[in-house]
């Protein structure tokens, strides 16, 4: 029975091993704050992807239409084959739906949206997080 404990005595670490684990261990937490600090440094990049996939979408609508009119304050509608398609701004979004069916928001944090309609154009102001201005011809 004896030669079974000295078969599993030589197993574990040995001192200079453990204290070489220790070590690294040590450096490892002492390096941490540094490299947290320059993370927290970093600044976010400002992401417009839904004006871009509002940009996007309104436009391949306008080229669809066949013609575009406002119906209210804040509703641009245009004809296409799919269907009538409109965009309309409410409690800070923007949301277009097609025949008054499927109600997807396109944009948030919309401050205003002005339509003007003069002269055989349409302008759509957009103020809040994006500020844009596009002109549709009638």
């Amino acid at each position: 029975m004896r030669t079974d404990l000295k078969k599993y005595a030589a197993d574990g670490f040995t001192y200079l091993e453990m204290l070489l684990s220790l070590m690294t261990a040590a450096l490892i937490m002492a390096v941490m704050p540094g490299i947290l600090s320059v993370f927290q440094a970093l600044e976010p990049i400002d992401d417009d992807y839904d004006l871009d996939i509002f940009t996007m979408d309104i436009m391949e609508t306008y080229d669809a239409s066949s013609d575009i009119k406002i119906s209210n304050a804040s509703v641009i509608q245009f004809k296409t084959d799919r269907g009538q398609v409109s965009y309309r701004y409410q409690n800070g979004r923007i949301i277009k739906s097609i025949d008054g069916d499927g109600f997807v928001t396109l944009m948030f944090n919309i401050d205003t949206f002005i339509l003007n309609e003069s002269n055989g154009l349409i302008t759509l102001k957009l103020k809040g997080d994006a500020d844009e201005t596009y002109t549709f011809n009638k």
